[in-house]
Order: structure tokens, then sequence, then C-alpha cells
């Protein structure tokens, strides 16, 4: 693995010595999140949390409420109160991506 070192911008290797179950939970972690296991430990060592990327039935769900929300919009040029309830969906689509 290596490391950033501020003080010079030179990258400094280090050895971890890790048991297998352990190896295999860095290896699942890290591809979960879509990250290689040295970038994965970066992101720790900052501070940050990596989060597992979103599931294909996530995106598909996404996909579904775009459509949604778009027909429903549509609507409103009959009905108005269709808007209403594509800002309902607009705050369903923040969540979940903030979620995901």
């Amino acid at each position: 693995m290596i490391f950033l070192n501020k003080e010079n911008n030179k990258k400094v290797r280090i050895k971890v010595r890790l048991t297998e179950e352990e190896n295999e939970k860095l290896k699942r972690c890290s591809a979960a999140c879509g990250l290689s296991q040295a970038e994965f430990i970066r992101q720790l060592c900052k501070g940050e949390t990596p989060k597992p990327q979103p599931t294909k039935e996530f995106w598909e769900l996404l996909n579904t409420l775009y459509k949604v929300h778009h027909d429903f919009k549509e609507c409103a040029k009959y009905e108005p109160s269709a808007l209403e309830i594509c800002k309902e969906i607009e705050c369903l689509v923040l969540d979940l991506q903030e979620a995901g």
C-alpha cells in the first residue's frame, strides 16, 4: 500500500499483515465501494467513510421515479395539483440520492 507524505509529496510504501478473514473483508468492502484496496484504506485514513456503490435495483428505482416525475409534470398542464406530487417525488429522489 502507498500513502502520500504531505510534507514532501512523496509516496511512502507501508506493509500491513492481515489475517485471511481481515484480508477477505478488506477485499469485499473495497470492491463494494468500487475502490482499490489502497484507495479504500486512504479514505479511511483521511477520516472519510467509503460508501458502497448503489445496486442495479437502486438505479432502476431512481429511473422509475424520474419517469413518474416527468409524467406528473406533463399532467400538471391539465391538473395543477399534480405539481404537489412532483415536489414530493423530488424530495424522495433527493433522500434516495443521499442514502445511495
